[in-house]
């Protein structure tokens, strides 16, 4: 019995997807807003890896074995991966247009708030450092640092939105790899007809 991706299967990834998109949109705007009361804990570095990586890929991975579950229970690696990866790409475009839009026209000015609240933070811990040879060198370092972090910012705030779509794109990409991953931890064969594999 040859496994296939039918119309109910790419419907039902597409629903996942979009609980996956609302939840890392949500996940995100966590991220933005635990900023400003971490402001001067050691914790503020690692909100974002939290809320954008570590709990995204645990609800990724739960999603992924409720998506099988509903698939019935099986499927083998390309099925999988058809079906992760269309929940993922999903996932993408959800979160992104909805957390574009809510910085655009809800909160237009946090973003800005958090860059100054993560550069003081930088200056900060850099001004702490020993790896210092002397003051000037520390200084020159800072100096450095601050013109990169407010290039990076300029550049996302005047962003195009052709250079968003490819940024778009191009995270398509590692979503792939995550897919192809997840496919070949949860793929499990294919039903047999006197014995289906749940």
């Amino acid at each position: 019995m040859e496994v296939g991706v039918d119309k109910n299967s790419k419907i039902t990834s597409i629903l996942y997807g979009v609980v996956l998109g609302v939840i890392s949109f949500v996940l995100g705007l966590c991220s933005i807003y635990v900023v400003r009361p971490l402001e001067g804990s050691f914790l503020l570095q690692y909100t974002n890896p939290f809320f954008n990586f570590i709990l995204f890929i645990g609800v990724t991975v739960v999603l992924t074995f409720s998506l099988r579950k509903k698939m019935g229970g099986f499927w083998d690696f390309t099925k999988a991966l058809k079906c992760i990866y269309i929940m993922l790409v999903i996932n993408h475009l959800i979160a992104s247009v909805g957390t574009f839009s809510y910085l655009t026209y809800v909160e237009p000015t946090i973003q800005e708030e958090n860059f100054h609240v993560m550069m003081n933070a930088r200056i900060e811990s850099m001004e702490k450092s020993t790896e210092f040879a002397n003051e000037e060198e520390k200084q020159k370092t800072i100096d450095t640092n601050i013109e990169q972090m407010e290039k990076d910012n300029e550049s996302v705030a005047t962003m195009t939105f052709g250079a968003r779509v490819k940024g778009f794109i191009i995270t398509l990409l590692p979503y792939f790899l995550f897919a192809v991953l997840l496919a070949a931890l949860t793929k499990n064969g294919q039903k047999s007809l006197g014995n289906p594999v749940v």
